[in-house]
C-alpha cells in the first residue's frame, strides 16, 4: 500500500471492497471495455450566495444522464457533499468527510456495479496558502478486471504561482509512484493551460484527452484549458467533450477510456 500522509489516517480503516468471482452466465457475458470519465469543479457554494440545493441536484443528474462512470469533482462544499450522495446512490464518494474541512473540497466518484476500491490515501499540497489534501484512489474494474488509479486535484489560482510548481512537483511525483501498480487517470482543476500540460507530459507519460503531444517538444492541445483529464497505461483516450452547463462556471470535461 502507499503510504498516506496525515491527514490521511481517518481514512485508513476503508476496507477493500468485495469482488465477487462471476457466476457462468456473467463469465459468458462480454466484457465491456470502456467506461466514461469526467472533471467538473461544480462550482463551490462558498462562492455563491449558499443554499445552492437545486444546483448541486442538477450536477448529479448531469453526471448520470452523460453516464459518467468515474469522476473528480473540485470545489466541493458540505452542502454540496450531502446533496451529491443523496442523489448519486449508485455512486461511491471518496474521501467524503474523513479528511476534515479542507478535505471536503475534492471528492472521486464512482459507479459501484462497475468498480470496487483496492486502496486509497492522499498527499498534501499548497491551496490557497491553506494545506489541503489531494486524494487517490486504486479501483478494481469489475469487468475486466483491470486495476487502475485516480487522482483528483486542484491547483491554486491567479497570482500563485510557486504554490502551483510546488503542487505540479508533488503530483507528478505521486502519479510515478501510483503508476508503477498500473494505469493512472489524472483529473482536475490545474488552474494553468499550457504550462501545466508541458510539465506533466516532460515528466511522465501521461496524454491527455484532447491531444497534444510532447516528443521533440512540448505541443499542447488547442484549445487549452485549466481543467484537465490526463492519464497513462494500457487505454486509449476517446470522445472528448468540454461542454457548457448551466451548474458551474466551468465546463465539463469528459473523455472515454477503451482498454487496450
Amino acid at each position: 500500500m502507499l503510504m498516506t500522509m496525515s491527514p490521511a489516517a481517518a481514512a485508513a480503516a476503508d476496507p477493500p471492497d468485495p469482488v465477487a468471482p462471476p457466476n457462468q452466465e456473467q463469465a459468458a457475458a462480454r466484457v465491456v471495455k470502456t467506461f466514461r470519465v469526467a472533471s467538473l469543479n461544480i462550482l463551490g457554494s462558498n462562492h455563491t450566495r449558499g443554499a445552492d440545493k437545486k444546483r448541486t441536484v442538477k450536477t448529479a443528474r448531469l453526471l448520470r444522464d452523460r453516464r459518467v462512470a468515474v469522476a473528480g469533482l473540485q470545489e466541493v462544499q458540505a452542502d454540496q457533499l450531502g446533496w451529491l450522495k443523496d442523489r448519486l446512490p449508485g455512486y461511491r464518494i471518496w474521501p467524503g468527510s474523513r479528511y476534515g474541512a479542507q478535505g471536503l473540497r475534492l471528492q472521486i466518484a464512482w459507479k459501484k456495479r462497475r468498480f470496487a476500491l483496492r486502496d486509497h490515501g492522499s498527499i498534501t499540497t499548497t491551496f490557497s496558502h491553506f494545506q489541503r489534501p489531494i486524494p487517490w484512489v486504486r479501483l478494481e474494474d469489475r469487468q475486466s478486471g483491470r486495476v487502475f488509479s485516480v487522482i483528483d486535484i486542484h491547483n491554486s489560482p491567479s497570482g500563485q504561482e510557486a504554490a502551483r510548481d510546488a503542487a505540479t512537483r508533488q503530483q507528478v511525483d505521486l502519479y510515478k509512484r501510483l503508476r508503477t501498480n498500473g494505469p493512472v487517470l489524472l483529473m482536475g482543476d490545474a488552474n494553468e493551460r499550457k504550462e501545466w500540460f508541458c510539465k506533466v507530459t516532460r515528466a511522465t507519460d501521461a496524454r491527455a484527452a484532447n491531444g497534444g503531444q510532447h516528443v521533440d517538444g512540448c505541443i499542447p492541445p488547442t484549445p487549452t484549458y485549466v481543467d484537465w483529464l490526463m492519464g497513462g497505461g494500457s487505454f486509449d483516450w476517446r470522445r472528448y467533450r468540454a461542454e457548457e452547463t448551466t451548474v458551474s462556471d466551468h465546463k465539463l470535461h469528459s473523455a472515454v477510456v477503451r482498454w487496450g
